[in-house]
């Protein structure tokens, strides 16, 4: 018996085929950057359906599909395609990185005093679903037409299904509410939009619906096999990791850094610094993005056209503290610890002695971990409870010298775990979908390769005292940017 587990992400969408005991059969990834749309700034669109037309084919040569027992489906959250009643998306896809929504948002905040009491727990943002719907109301001439609308993964199933349902998890930027798990009606009848647009929640787990006989001819997956319903692509990617029980983090280190932690209650975030999700077995995913990660490493390879390998051996030559040297690495604006569009990356401290290359990238390594520290200490006070474990993935965390900053930096255990993927989480969800008297916990640990453990030694003075000195540089800088 296999399963199958389908991510579609921003890039790229990913297709893996398992069996229950862990053991991947076959796998493909297809490329699908080039289809997203940007006709303003702000905006961000793409044609879902060519993306199907893409997946099809790899669906339908992968081996073991044709024994099948459940498939599940991951998507990028916050993204949303109106389909009219035959179940035809009205337009292209409004991704969830699209803002062009800013009015509207503003508008929601003005309307709707749910909406901004939730704010605890979800801030209002232009990428948020409502604030979209309202601008659709406004400028699209077609929005008398629009039956559903659906989610990235309620419509990838509703291709296969027929069938339409999404999960608390993904309709998590739809305003569902963390603890019921229901959309917020109030929300909803503030702003005049009628509810019954969006798709019923079913919860994690459920079946959706079966595979039709048009979709099997297509993909060649068995008609009647069951799509259970699933997470957003982060979730799923969460999942992969392992990162179930409470008291885990899973930090990824891409192009920013987000991390996920596992929390058994809800606490509000007065100051809106982070967010929660629904998550599985009455868990919840407390996080939090920053806009450190691998950006700079990037840049400074590509300046001092050096490969990342070559630096990462000397700043292994570099002593803890790089010698004074500081990095700012949230180059696109900052996160933590206090939100701030027009505050880019700087270094502080410059010596003749610690402007080398190894310095450098040592410094950079260092300025993420301070920010992951900062970010930890956040969500920690919030949730008021202390993660004992960090899971990290992703392009950055492949760097060894990183996780054990982080560990150093932290003073928590940091695993680096192979080769998890979203796709390998929602095909975890498939299989618990069919064997709901099994914890998903004990389903993923199966398929979770720990590749390397970093354990903090002691505290380090050279840290805190440039961490002490970076957020106070931030502090003052925050005052001219």
């Amino acid at each position: 018996m296999t399963y199958v587990g389908i991510d579609i992400g921003s890039k790229r969408a990913k297709i893996v085929v398992v069996e229950g005991d862990g053991t991947l059969i076959d796998s493909r990834s297809i490329d699908i950057s080039d289809l997203i749309r940007r006709p303003k700034p702000a905006w961000a669109e793409r044609d879902d359906l060519l993306i199907w037309e893409r997946i099809k084919p790899v669906i339908k040569k992968l081996k073991g599909i044709d024994k099948v027992e459940a498939v599940c489906i991951d998507g990028t959250s916050g993204t949303i395609i109106p389909v009219d009643s035959d179940l035809k998306p009205i337009c292209h896809a409004l991704l969830y990185s699209d803002s062009r929504a800013v009015e509207e948002a503003k508008e929601l905040r003005e309307k709707s005093k749910k909406a901004r009491n939730y704010e605890e727990f979800l801030p209002i943002a232009p990428y948020l679903v409502i604030p979209k719907i309202m601008w659709l109301r406004k400028h699209f001439y077609k929005f008398n037409e629009i039956y559903k609308i659906l989610h990235e993964n309620d419509f990838f199933s509703m291709l296969l299904t027929d069938e339409i349902a999404t999960s608390p998890n993904i309709a998590g930027k739809s305003h569902a509410d963390i603890i019921t798990g229901e959309y917020i009606k109030e929300i909803y009848e503030d702003v005049d939009i009628d509810i019954q647009l969006m798709p019923e929640i079913k919860a994690v787990g459920d079946k959706i619906g079966y595979v039709t006989s048009k979709a099997s001819q297509e993909t060649g997956i068995p008609e009647g096999v069951p799509v259970i319903n699933g997470v957003t692509d982060s979730s799923a990617g969460d999942v992969a990791t392992g990162t179930i029980d409470v008291g885990i983090v899973n930090v990824n280190v891409g192009t920013t850094l987000v991390v996920h932690g596992v929390v058994d209650k809800v606490n509000p975030d007065p100051k809106k610094r982070i967010y929660y999700k629904s998550y599985f077995e009455k868990r919840y995913l407390v996080g939090g993005a920053t806009n450190a990660g691998t950006i700079p490493f990037d840049a400074l390879s590509k300046l001092l056209n050096t490969p990342l390998g070559e630096l990462e051996k000397l700043a292994e030559n570099v002593p803890r503290g790089s010698d004074g040297l500081i990095a700012q690495t949230q180059w696109i604006g900052t996160r933590i610890p206090e939100s701030n569009p027009n505050m880019l990356g700087f270094f502080l401290n410059i010596t003749e002695n610690n402007f080398t290359p190894g310095h450098l990238y040592r410094s950079l390594l260092e300025g993420n971990a301070f920010v992951l520290y900062m970010l930890l200490k956040i969500i920690e006070e919030v949730a008021e409870m202390e993660f004992k474990e960090i899971r990290t993935i992703g392009g950055g965390a492949k760097s060894r010298l990183q996780n054990k900053i982080f560990a150093e930096v932290t003073g928590k255990t940091v695993k680096f775990i192979e080769e998890s993927e979203p796709a390998t989480g929602s095909a975890i969800i498939a299989i618990w979908g069919l064997n709901r008297e099994i914890g998903i916990g004990e389903i993923a640990s199966k398929f979770i390769k720990v590749t390397d453990i970093f354990e903090p030694d002691k505290e380090y003075r050279e840290y805190k005292e440039n961490m002490e000195k970076l957020f106070k540089a931030m502090e003052l800088l925050s005052t001219i940017f």
